[in-house]
């Protein structure tokens, strides 16, 4: 005799593939039920709809021909909710080939048959380049292992030579960090710890971690390094840092063109208060400085001045110095016209 909560729970499969336009029939569910080795009469299909409908809750309908059949009204997510998942997945260049395809097409499963059919019409995954590196998804795992655990982390960290060689930081020294907030930026994923020698926060590049494995030490809790509201802290510490850059906490007062507040908002959020001054705007923004602040500021050249703290504009101009004695020939020599 088959399992009832087999069927029952073969019948909630089959009827996750129906919508409005597509029900099936108890007669077609039983179809189906036959292809798993499940026979089973019309009236007690019936009876396990009715189960699934009113004693689990299941959003369940009767086509208003009743000769139609059953359909799923209502699932987890809707077609648009998963279209910006999947791509969300074929985006991320740390995943593989084969870890997105894998990924995508269990999100494809949460939608109807004929809006799975849609959703690979309209998704031209290949187009995106992907990486090689396996690590990235165990990394992501043993760490979220880590958090749980409450357990210090040890890993190597890496970099690219001149002969595109992966090389180890300080000779395969290994970090002891805590770990604390895995973020996704600028199509890499990002590790923020704490560096167990200090007091403060670090971004840690997932591709760029080696040999991770948990500490049997307990991890620091935030709180201890941050003070009290760790989490709002965190949460600020990301978003006052350029290209994942720390630093110490300023307020940065900037003149801008008007042309430039939406590349400004970008960055640092839409509640900032952008003051007329004649053909430019005046605009105060909390970013923390270091190398990321001037990386974003040489971008846009004549477009931003700084106009405080002086520190801040002292440092940016040896920069700018530093550029120029790199073109000095050309500037002290320029070429004539025509030769």
């Amino acid at each position: 005799m088959v399992n009832a909560k087999l069927k029952l729970l073969k019948i909630l499969e089959i009827l996750w593939s129906t919508d409005e336009e597509h029900p099936l029939t108890a007669v077609q569910i039983g179809k189906k039920l036959k292809l798993y080795g499940i026979e089973a009469e019309r009236k007690s299909i019936c009876r396990d709809i009715n189960i699934l409908k009113d004693d689990a809750g299941y959003d369940i309908a009767l086509s208003e021909d009743n000769r139609q059949g059953y359909y799923m009204v209502s699932r987890d997510f809707e077609d648009w909710e998963l279209k910006i998942l999947i791509d969300a997945v074929w985006s991320a260049k740390f995943l593989t080939d084969d870890s997105a395809d894998k990924l995508s097409k269990k999100l494809y499963k949460l939608a109807s048959t004929s809006s799975q059919k849609m959703l690979v019409s309209v998704t031209p995954a290949k187009l995106k380049i992907k990486s090689s590196n396996v690590s990235t998804k165990i990394n992501i795992d043993l760490i979220l292992k880590a958090v749980k655990a409450n357990r210090k982390i040890k890993f190597q960290y890496s970099y690219t030579d001149t002969e595109l060689k992966v090389q180890l930081r300080r000779d395969g020294f290994f970090y002891i960090v805590n770990p604390y907030v895995l973020i996704w930026q600028n199509e890499h994923y990002y590790l923020i710890a704490n560096y167990d020698k200090y007091d403060d926060l670090s971004y840690y590049r997932m591709d760029r971690i080696k040999a991770l494995s948990l500490c049997d030490e307990k991890r620091k809790q935030a709180e201890e390094i941050l003070g009290e509201n760790a989490d709002i802290k965190i949460e600020e510490y990301v978003r006052s840092s350029l290209y994942h850059y720390g630093g110490k906490k300023i307020k940065l007062t900037m003149q801008v063109a008007d042309y430039m507040v939406d590349d400004v908002a970008d960055y640092f959020g839409t509640e900032l208060n952008f003051k007329n001054a004649g053909d430019k705007y005046q605009v105060t923004v909390n970013v923390m400085d270091g190398e990321g602040l001037y990386y974003w500021l040489l971008q846009y050249g004549r477009n931003i001045k700084i106009i405080s703290p002086a520190s801040v504009r002292e440092r940016f101009l040896e920069k700018v110095r530093e550029i120029l004695e790199l073109y000095k020939e050309e500037i002290e020599s320029p070429k004539c016209e025509g030769s």
